[in-house]
């Protein structure tokens, strides 16, 4: 099928509603019909996976479902893409789907592709150790830079409900070398090209994918000066102003550039959540993911027009926010802009202040210097350092927003200091434009109790609402403190848990899976019936490698195959009840 028309029934689909009544990140809307608005207005029926007997925690080197759940998978690293020439990436992380079919049996999914697995402190460097083993080779440069970016995957279901990418125009990669786009004021030097450190992302209300460049650290010179400007370095030997930033693709064309945001700022970016209501501006919620990192809401110039297209303008102009979290509940948002006065964090990372200075225009050169160092521009106005945000959502039903803190913050006073992590929930105050939110303590991490087993979890993660406002996590205890830290054991693996907005078990988690030896579970997203999950698992072996003989769980890790001295390989799998 070409690609014009797989856009123009796709598109057909979603006004028929195909997409549901509420988007991934998205509260109250996008109302592209009415008939969309009315559906909204009532409770959807029940997901067919929220009925279930939660699973003790478990070290089992496989993906574990509760009772009447099974999994295929659909894409692993090394797999050949059908009808190309590019491979399936590495550490396979975000997934969003975009139904083709008016029966949602056939569709287009993206996935990220995180890091690379290399070695560090306490870690094997798995990717180094299997890529000879998978590919017949060394591992050179230029293949790291094919095995990061992002997948975008036609794929059909089959008779017997199993998902397969199929050879299509759309399928397709984007890696550290495709040809990018820029708007905002930052990086109008020069060309860009390559995207890099994809960690989680967006399904926009206009159909595009918003994908996240997180820890690029592993791959390029982090640091800019007060004009804006890095250098060419680090791994990749790239400069490293050119990432850090969130990319917008059109997952449904294939010939349309994806674009930079510099206006959504520039550093450890986990993903965005969209707030849209026609006739309004949209509101672009963002984490920072660094302990001691920020919260930040971007706030469009324009309004959002169902009608319109958005790709690559709507993000292009507005405003960007940071968050100031005080102990009374109440905040604020505080805008990075060049009248911004100063308000250092005592402590914290920050360039220097010229003498006299009272405004951030007085520190650095311009707008396009400041959203390039957003991080280090928050704290010189007071942002509130946090415990690692990772993942932003929106709730469906009433547009607050839930953020899941995965650590605790270090920084001198910090009001996050929970070990184990934990979920806040913020409410604007006024519309989406407005400066005073309130803030509460929503769902706390922990504590490390055998006897509260599948019921508590720890460094919560991704987050995904049901339509109906259940919470589903996944967790993401890092591979060093995996099953060896004795604060963190009797979580035993990595898992994904489910916590129900209303019944009688109205917020009390239970774990609904657990994933191989020294992965994490990443990207959880539902074809609009809600019958199958997309779920990656990401890293497995991160740790101890591949699993030989001499080696038991949880240390290294054989998935999928099982078979011992086979590598491990990170991939997208769907799971359905059976």
């Amino acid at each position: 099928m070409g690609v014009d028309i797989d856009r123009r029934l796709f598109l057909q689909f979603l006004g028929a509603g195909l997409t549901g009544a509420t988007w991934h990140g998205t509260p109250l809307g996008p109302l592209a019909q009415p008939a969309l608005h009315a559906a909204a207005q009532a409770a959807p029926p029940r997901s067919p996976f929220a009925g279930f007997t939660g699973i003790d925690p478990t070290s089992r080197d496989d993906l574990v479902l509760a009772d009447g759940f099974m999994h295929d998978v659909i894409a692993l690293w090394g797999d050949r893409l059908p009808g190309t020439n590019a491979r399936f990436g590495y550490n396979a992380d975000y997934t969003a789907f975009f139904p083709t079919a008016a029966d949602g049996s056939e569709g287009v999914l993206v996935v990220n592709h995180e890091h690379l697995s290399m070695p560090e402190p306490g870690e094997v460097g798995v990717y180094l150790q299997t890529f000879p083993v998978l590919m017949g080779r060394v591992a050179e440069i230029e293949d790291e830079l094919q095995d990061v970016g992002v997948s975008v995957l036609r794929i059909r279901r089959d008779a017997n409900r199993r998902w397969q990418i199929v050879a299509s125009p759309v399928t397709r990669r984007y890696d550290a070398t495709s040809p990018m786009r820029v708007s905002g004021p930052a990086l109008q030097r020069g060309s860009v090209a390559g995207t890099l450190a994809n960690c989680s992302g967006c399904h926009t209300p206009w159909n595009t994918v918003l994908t996240c460049e997180e820890n690029i650290h592993f791959f390029v010179p982090p640091d800019v000066d007060t004009t804006g400007r890095s250098r060419t370095g680090g791994r990749f030997r790239l400069d490293g102003s050119h990432y850090g930033w969130v990319v917008e693709i059109d997952p449904m064309d294939p010939e349309w550039v994806p674009v930079k945001h510099t206006l959504l700022g520039r550093f450890r970016h986990e993903n965005v959540a969209i707030r849209a209501e026609a006739g309004r501006p949209i509101a672009a919620y963002m984490g920072d993911d660094r302990i001691n990192g920020h919260v930040y809401k971007f706030v469009s110039e324009r309004s959002f027009s169902p009608a319109a297209d958005n790709r690559g303008s709507l993000l292009a102009s507005g405003r960007l926010y940071t968050a100031l979290f005080r102990a009374d509940g109440t905040g604020e948002w505080r805008e990075l802009s060049e009248a911004s006065p100063l308000r250092p964090n005592p402590g914290s990372d920050m360039p220097a202040v010229p003498r006299g200075a009272t405004t951030l225009g007085q520190v650095y050169a311009d707008t396009g210097a400041i959203v390039t160092d957003a991080y280090r521009a928050a704290n010189l106005i007071g942002a509130t350092p946090t415990g690692r945000p990772e993942d932003v959502e929106v709730h469906p039903l009433d547009g607050s927003v839930y953020i899941a803190f995965t650590e605790a913050a270090t920084a001198r006073g910090s009001l996050f200091t929970n070990l184990h992590g934990e979920i806040c929930r913020i409410r604007e105050e006024d519309d989406v434009t407005g400066v005073r939110f309130t803030w509460m303590r929503w769902k706390a991490g922990g504590p490390n109790d055998p006897a509260q087993r599948g019921h508590v979890f720890a460094a919560p993660d991704n987050l995904s609402f049901d339509p109906n406002g259940d919470l589903w996590v996944v967790c993401d205890i890092t591979t060093v403190r995996l099953n060896g830290d004795p604060r963190y054991t009797a979580f035993q693996n990595n898992g994904m848990f489910f916590i129900p907005a209303s019944g009688t078990d109205a917020g009390a988690a239970r774990q609904f899976a657990s994933g191989p030896c020294e992965s994490e579970l990443t990207g959880p997203s539902w074809t609009p019936d809600r019958e199958t999950l997309f779920l990656s698992v990401q890293h497995p072996g991160e740790g101890a490698g591949m699993r030989t003989p001499a080696m038991q769980a949880p240390r290294g890790s054989n998935w999928p195959s099982g078979r011992i001295n086979e590598p491990p390989r990170p991939g997208v799998v769907s799971i359905h009840r059976r």
